[in-house]
């Protein structure tokens, strides 16, 4: 269980296991929150569900939960929480590879190769595979309310409103196909980035400074070109959704926090650029000199050691979540070269990544 608790920490997901004979629900390793409440809630209310498929992914209001059936009575479940302030890469490459995330819990916790079946797409709300076509034509009204509604509750950060607006918005034939006929994974890209141009120029009329709200968007939009497959694409337009939603309302309290604060947040929300202590000072408004001494006073390690841990944290995610190749996670972390990436994660790891990429699971190595 202490390696499925490591995927799960490199994976940002928090783990439940389930008996489906006692319907018995805990997390492992993993302190009761509302949020987990609600969402052992919410397993509890849907269990029959569960038992049915080997592996499933399963819509909830606020993210998702990807489910493997380990033996004939015991069911882990990944809940991976969008609606949670979260400061690492998005889940994006998590949901182009959930059919291997699933495989691994299988092997790691029996110690043979994971069935070959494919993963369920199911909606809790009225218990229908996601991937079933609806034949009705696409509403444009209907599209257009809920994406104002989006919009209102992103600015206005209404929790309750955003979960309602995307729900609504599920139930809205708005795939790709529509934009590519003849390139189904092409329609799903293009629908994306036409959806987030849509939110960031939402967020920048709001006052969302500029120049941050396009490094936001070009960073999505590089994580869609980069993704090969979307197994559920709704829960993309989820996941997206709320991080443009959790952007915000971090931009909303970000400006009263203490300095060591601030700094820890803007860190984490800029990972996947190229960050000096100037430029940390010029966003902050704040004077360079007294960066360092806040920060280390507070955490015990310089800003600079906290951007290359946090950084290689982001890379170890993508190692395992995704098929990018040490360019591209280069690339994405705003690594200066590929060499200085390998070198980076090494002095901090004392593995290499393609090293830790291959043998994270067999060997365990303790990170």
């Amino acid at each position: 269980m202490k390696d499925i608790q490591k995927l799960a920490d490199v994976l940002n997901a928090a783990v439940i296991l389930l008996n489906s004979n006692t319907h018995a629900v805990s997390y492992l390793d993993n302190q009761p929150t509302d949020t987990n409440n609600r969402t052992i809630n919410l397993i509890l209310a849907n269990i029959k569900l569960l038992s049915n498929h080997q592996y499933q992914s399963l819509n909830s209001p606020w993210g998702h939960i990807l489910t493997c059936q380990i033996t004939n009575n015991l069911i882990i479940c990944f809940s991976f929480d969008y609606s949670e302030p979260t400061n690492e890469l998005i889940a994006m490459h998590s949901l182009s590879n959930l059919k291997s995330i699933a495989q691994i819990v299988y092997k790691l916790y029996n110690g043979k190769d994971a069935p070959n079946t494919d993963v369920i797409i199911t909606k809790f709300s009225d218990k229908q595979l996601v991937k079933i076509e609806n034949n009705q034509p696409f509403d444009a009204t209907l599209f257009f309310n809920a994406e104002t509604d989006i919009i209102k509750a992103i600015i206005y950060s209404h929790n309750e409103q955003l979960t309602s607006a995307l729900e609504k918005l599920s139930y809205i034939k708005i795939i790709g196909e529509r934009f590519a006929n003849n390139n189904f994974i092409r329609g799903e890209k293009n629908t994306l980035i036409s959806y987030i141009a849509v939110l960031n120029r939402a967020i920048i009329q709001w006052g969302y400074p500029v120049e941050s709200a396009f490094r936001l968007h070009n960073d999505l939009v590089q994580e869609v070109e980069l993704s090969s497959q979307f197994s559920d694409f709704f829960q993309v337009i989820r996941e997206v959704t709320w991080r443009y939603f959790n952007v915000i309302k971090n931009y909303r309290v970000t400006n009263f926090l203490p300095l060591h604060e601030r700094i820890h947040h803007y860190i984490k929300e800029h990972i996947t650029e190229s960050m000096t202590l100037d430029d940390i000072a010029t966003r902050l408004n704040a004077s360079k000199k007294l960066l360092n001494p806040a920060f280390k006073n507070e955490y015990g390690i310089t800003i600079t050691q906290f951007i290359r841990q946090v950084k290689i944290d982001a890379a170890k995610e993508l190692l395992i979540a995704s098929d990018l190749t040490l360019l591209d996670i280069s690339n994405l972390l705003s690594f200066s070269t590929t060499t200085y990436f390998v070198k980076t994660f090494k002095e901090i790891t004392g593995l290499t990544p393609k090293y830790f990429r291959q043998h994270f699971f067999d060997q365990h190595p303790h990170l």
